[in-house]
């Protein structure tokens, strides 16, 4: 489990994580689980800044930094190549910023003269107890769009901090501010297409530090593309997953690929029995902890069969590629319907002909698909979605035959019963007029930070290792000054422990798991 946290307020912090190193030269900032050198910091006067995660910016550059936050300059911070969390000291100010891929989260609660501040929600939520927000958990299983609710994490009480904001913490009080644009302008492919190539590459030199092992996945196009790059540095074993009821070509293309590129020594993982979509899901204690329900928990027994198969006759410590989330940076899935909205029609068709053929299904199916989202608006899309809500759902349809949206309603919402449905349609009603829908003027921008942002959330918290085998929710989360520790409470009574009323109902292990209460 690897996360971080830190404390601003005028008061000493009355807890400490549990296991977690203090940063060095803060005077309340942990890390919990993570590589010393994966937490690098810098001061100059009443000037600090610090990186936590894989930050591939140099000793110098992290210092010349320090102009950059003197300047205000926040996005200069986050241009660095790798994924990692910024923290900023300027004066008494404390800045907390996260990545814009969701891979370093940022949520943050007020508590005791004093805020808090963490990579995982569920930290958070240990401190009193803080039970999940059930509104919140139905829109991330029923919605496609976090950013309807960005404000809201999945336990009451605990806030989340929005990719492209930042948390600024004066004397106690918490600020959160906009860095990034709320859309971007595009970017001819001839001037844009050596910028994601540098940044690609840049990306995975940052990971490849020489004393660890790399692997990466050999399938498709994106993680064909990553372990290219990565045995361009040196030997890197690319595994590719097979099985006989698969209907792809993988297994030719990455053999052919493994032919082709000199540092790639390719190990063919076949499936098996234990090697299937919901397989291992019984063995609760043994599927990964995350701050919420995942997806990819569903394939967890394969990616256990690729890990182990990397770190086959290695130390099992390293750094593994996967090309999770490369369609939504060299695609945007919500580009038609602003294709036919411009009235580019004839772009608009020659792309629908393209993507039918990919698709295998007919060009008015793709058109028809794009069609209406080409009129919707923001709050005519929220107002479609809390009306379908409101009926009961209705039968499955395949994807390619959902019409595209704003606010697209995932599979879960037609499991749901119709009460969560009510509640859910509610809730969304209410935001949509407490506050105004402010986001990208194209559906592309809705689409591109929607499919960004749940792939981001795949271990936030923690995750499938080198060695094959997910993080286990610790015994112990925070620990008060006098060393006094916060036990689990699993399903026994609470009394002999504290108040009840500091205890966490139980949940799923993909939830996350255990309960928690503090004492002392």
């Amino acid at each position: 489990m690897r996360w971080c946290t830190g404390w601003a307020g005028r008061s000493v912090p009355p807890v400490r994580p549990l296991g977690g190193w203090a940063v060095p030269g803060w005077d309340a900032v942990w890390a919990v689980g993570r590589p010393r050198e994966q937490v690098r910091a810098v001061r100059a006067g009443d000037t600090a800044l610090a990186v936590i995660g894989e930050c591939g910016a140099e000793d110098a550059r992290l210092a010349a930094g320090l102009r950059d936050v003197r300047c205000s300059r926040w996005r200069e911070l986050k241009a660095w190549p790798g994924s990692y969390l910024v923290l900023v000291a300027h004066g008494p100010q404390t800045l907390v910023i996260g990545d814009l891929a969701g891979q370093h989260p940022v949520y943050w609660r007020q508590t005791g003269g004093g805020v808090w501040w963490a990579s995982a929600a569920s930290a958070l939520a240990a401190l009193d107890g803080a039970p999940v927000d059930a509104v919140a958990l139905a829109a991330h299983l029923a919605i496609g769009q976090p950013d309807l609710m960005p404000a809201r994490s999945l336990f009451r009480g605990v806030q989340r901090l929005p990719p492209g904001w930042l948390l600024r913490i004066d004397t106690g009080a918490p600020v959160v501010e906009r860095f990034e644009p709320v859309e971007y302008e595009p970017v001819p492919m001839a001037q844009a297409g050596p910028v994601v190539a540098g940044a690609l590459r840049a990306a995975v030199t940052a990971r490849i530090d020489g004393r660890r092992a790399v692997s990466a996945d050999l399938a498709g196009l994106d993680s064909t593309t990553l372990a290219c790059l990565a045995a361009d540095h040196g030997p890197t074993i690319a595994t590719t997953f097979t099985d006989p009821r698969l209907r792809d070509d993988d297994l030719a293309h990455a053999r052919r690929t493994a032919a082709a590129v000199a540092g790639l020594r390719h190990r063919v993982v076949s499936g098996g029995p234990g090697t299937v979509h919901y397989s291992g899901l019984e063995d609760l204690e043994h599927l990964p902890v995350t701050d919420a329900p995942n997806p990819y928990a569903v394939t967890a027994g394969i990616k256990r069969a690729v890990l182990a198969a990397a770190v086959e006759g290695g130390s099992g410590r390293g750094v593994h590629f996967a090309g999770t989330g490369g369609d939504t940076v060299l695609s945007a899935t919500g580009y038609l319907p602003d294709l036919l909205r411009e009235r580019r029609w004839g772009t608009a068709v020659s792309h629908a002909q393209a993507r039918a053929r990919v698709g295998r299904t007919s060009l008015w199916t793709v058109l028809r698909r794009a069609r209406r989202a080409s009129h919707a608006t923001p709050g005519s899309s929220v107002r479609a979605a809390v009306a379908e809500l409101r009926e009961p759902a209705g039968p499955w349809l395949p994807g390619q035959r959902v019409p595209l949206s704003r606010v697209p309603l995932l599979a879960g919402a037609r499991w749901m019963d119709q009460p969560v449905r009510d509640e859910l349609a509610e809730a969304l009603g209410l935001a949509v007029e407490q506050a105004a829908m402010v986001g990208p003027g194209r559906l592309s921008g809705w689409t591109e930070r929607a499919d960004l942002l749940h792939p981001g959330r795949t271990w936030p918290v923690g995750g499938p290792s080198r060695s094959g085998s997910g993080s286990r929710w610790p015994p112990r989360t925070w620990t008060t000054r006098s060393s006094v520790p916060v036990w689990p409470c699993r399903r026994r009574s609470a009394a002999p422990r504290g108040s009840t009323s500091r205890c966490w109902p139980p949940r799923s292990r993909t939830a996350p798991s255990r309960p928690l209460c503090s004492v002392g």
